[in-house]
Formats: C-alpha cells, structure tokens, sequence
C-alpha cells in the first residue's frame, strides 16, 4: 500500500503539496525495490504532479489521490530518466487527459536511450506487475510551471543516482521533491556512479540546501520518514561520504555492507546497497 503525506498551503488560497511514497516491492532474485515517491503539489484549482510511479496498483493509487484532491491535473513532471520515476505518465493522462507529462530535453535524450535496457529490466525484476513503456515526455519549455499563479521551477541538478537529473522547487512552500538526489532513511542506489561522481552528487545537495527548504521530498524514503529538509541533506551527503570512505578501506563487498549496516542499522532496503557494493568491487578488481 502507498504512504500518503500532506504539506498544508502556508497561507489561506495558497499552494500545498501530498507526499506519495509507493509500495515496497520484492523482486525475481530475492531482493526489494525502494518505495519510490511522487509528490502532488496543488493550488486553489490546479494541480502538478512530479514523477509518476511505475507498478500498476500504485499508479492506481496516485490516480486515486489526484481525484481526490479535486483539483485540475495540468502537468507531470519527471525528474529524470529511471523507470520508476517516469514509467506511470503514460497511464496517468489516460485518466487525466487534459494534463501534459514534461521533462528537461537532457533527461528526455538520456531516458530513451536507456529505454531499451530499463524495459528488460523491469520485465525481470517485475514481470507484468509494472505499466507498460510507452515512449516519453514532451520537452519542458524554460524552466517554470505555474500552479494557479504560483512558481514551480524546475532546477537542473549536476549529479544524483544518475546525471542528468533535475528537481522540482515549490518557494511559496519552500518545498524541493528531489528526485534520487535525496534518499531518506534509504540505502541509495551507489552502484550507478563513480567516486568522482560521489563528489558531484554532494554538491547537488549542496545546490538543493541553497534554496533554503523546509521540505524535501527524497525520491526514494522509508513510508513514514519525515519531510524535514534539513535531516535529509545532512543525512544524504553523510551517507555518501561514509559509503566512500567504507568501500575505499574494506577488503570485499560482504565486508563494506556489514560496515554501512552497522553504521545504518535502521536503514531500509539493504538490497541496493549489496548491488552498489558488488560494483564496486567489480569496477575495482
């Protein structure tokens, strides 16, 4: 079942926001997928949503919430070119055909040519639990959306889990959804970047603690984590550096994930960091 969590508007007749953080899915080798998030920001009538989930029951789901908010769907965003984040647009303006899915032409180039490769993957991991690939986003036009005459800007990030990747800031809320630059209470996907990339990563997070939030939505976060923003940079960057600095002085990968585990007890989905620390040592064989 999906985690719902609301952002109330700062003001009367002004802009507020739902947390929606999707199921935990298990997968053909054992393992589980990190709950990925969406976030639906609203005003008096309209509404942007910022990704799009992937598993049909949870794509439901948030086409349940979008209703239900009463609000006019004008848009999707995506932040970037993953299959969990981007992979529901499609489905969603089926019921919402009035909105438009959007994304930065850098993460529409580089979400189509992973497209082939993501496809095999999910229909491995997930068999026909997931929507069907249907194409991508149209290209988003500057860098603003508007939502009843209030600003959601869409900022380009340097480094997340991948690159390119973008986030979505909401200044009237002091709201940033993240995407995968912030994971919250999640051991993040490492496996996909390099130690120099880790430093890039960083200061996307940096860039983020910039814009002063007071929110943040990671795209990957235990259900019932906190949206405080402040908790989940510090914790991203942390994670990060001590994920470094474990694999750099560790013999093998079952002794780098026995350390981040002692270091993370309470951190879910320990599967992403068994995959990030066999690549690494892979990479470094």
């Amino acid at each position: 079942m999906a985690y719902v969590q609301n952002i109330e508007a700062s003001s009367p007749g002004g802009v507020g926001a739902v947390a929606f953080t999707g199921s935990w899915p298990t997968i053909s080798d054992g393992g589980t997928f990190s709950p990925t998030t969406s976030a639906l920001i609203t005003g008096p009538r309209e509404a942007v949503l910022v990704d799009a989930q992937y598993l049909k029951r949870d794509v439901a789901e948030l086409g349940d919430v979008i209703e239900g908010s009463g609000k006019r769907l004008t848009t999707i965003v995506i932040t970037h070119g993953h299959a969990d984040h981007y992979l529901g647009f499609a489905e969603l303006l089926k019921r919402f055909p009035g909105a438009r899915a959007v994304a930065t032409p850098a993460v529409i180039e580089d979400l189509l040519a992973s497209m082939p490769r993501q496809e095999q993957t999910w229909r491995n991991w997930f068999g026909d639990r997931h929507v069907a690939f249907a194409g991508a986003p149209d290209p988003l036009e500057g860098s603003t959306i508007d939502v009843d005459g209030f600003a959601v800007e869409i900022v380009d990030l340097k480094q997340a889990d991948i690159s390119p990747t973008t986030a979505a800031h909401v200044p009237e809320l002091g709201l940033v959804v993240a995407g995968d630059a912030v994971y919250n209470e999640i051991h993040a996907m490492l496996a996909l970047t390099t130690p120099e990339q880790w430093e890039g990563w960083i200061a996307s997070v940096d860039a983020i603690e910039k814009l002063n939030p007071t929110f943040v939505v990671g795209g990957h976060k235990r259900p019932e984590a906190t949206l405080d923003a402040q908790p989940q940079l510090d914790a991203t960057r942390r994670y990060i550096r001590d994920y470094a600095d474990t694999v750099a002085t560790s013999e093998s990968s079952d002794e780098a994930v026995a350390r981040m585990v002692t270091l993370y007890p309470d951190y879910g989905n320990t599967w992403t960091l068994r995959i990030s620390a066999n690549a690494y040592f892979a990479n470094r064989a």
